[in-house]
């Protein structure tokens, strides 16, 4: 079971009718779909969150076609406040699309910086592949589990661990399962490309005629497809992003 986002786009839409529309746009994809199980199907619930946020141009701030918990009747979907210059999505030519890349780059070095902070307070770690090389040379002598606990008693894995738990802005969730020493032991300049990369368009597209797109079976070169498609739309067409579960 996972949880994605997908960038849903759709023709100029009202925010009241939104979820309607977006809900039509999925339907295709949901794995629940017929009597056995959709062949296509992406998705088996979702939902329009936070954590999908898109930024506003500013001088687009409290504009009433933006999707936002004032514009879009609490009946037909429970949205939360954002932040300032903050919406769920709306008309692409209201979003700024080059202020989510600057701060995903940002975020990035915050995190870097972060990571090198903690780095000159605890004793050099080892990544995850070494605890389970020596599983893989001596398995009854040295279980995998017992290499996953080594790993994560490091104090420095321990404290990424205890950070991303306690909702560290910089350390998010995702440390908890995959190998922090690992992510930061890599290329930055390349990691940073990533991030900024995946700024707007997420792990999902749904493009204006109804077509499905991933980076899982699309490969790395999805990001740069669906940031150029998302770049060159129509100042007109909507842009949401959805939580989706599957």
């Amino acid at each position: 079971m996972t949880k994605f986002y997908a960038t849903v786009c759709l023709p100029p839409t009202a925010p009241r009718k939104i979820p309607k529309a977006v809900a039509a746009a999925l339907a295709p994809y949901d794995l629940n779909l017929g009597r056995e199980l959709n062949p296509v199907g992406r998705w088996d619930w979702w939902a329009i969150r936070a954590g999908g946020a898109c930024l506003v141009l500013p001088q687009y701030e409290g504009d009433r076609r933006l999707v936002t918990a004032s514009t879009v009747p609490r009946r037909k979907a429970d949205l939360g406040p954002l932040g300032p210059l903050e919406c769920y999505g709306g008309p692409r030519g209201l979003l700024d699309f080059d202020g989510m890349r600057q701060r995903a780059g940002h975020s990035y070095d915050a995190l870097l910086d972060a990571w090198t902070g903690l780095s000159a307070e605890h004793p050099p770690a080892r990544p995850l592949t070494e605890f389970l090389a020596r599983h893989e040379a001596d398995p009854e002598g040295y279980s995998a589990e017992e290499a996953r606990k080594d790993h994560l008693a490091q104090p420095l894995v321990q404290e990424v661990a205890q950070r991303a738990v306690a909702g560290d802005p910089h350390f998010g969730m995702s440390f908890l399962v995959n190998d922090p020493v690992a992510y930061f032991a890599g290329e930055h300049g390349e990691a940073r490309m990533w991030a900024v990369r995946g700024a707007v368009p997420n792990h999902a597209l749904v493009t204006l005629d109804g077509a499905w797109t991933d980076a899982g079976t699309e490969g790395a070169g999805y990001w740069e497809r669906a940031d150029r498609l998302l770049d060159g739309l129509d100042a007109e067409t909507v842009v949401l992003n959805v939580l989706c579960h599957s």
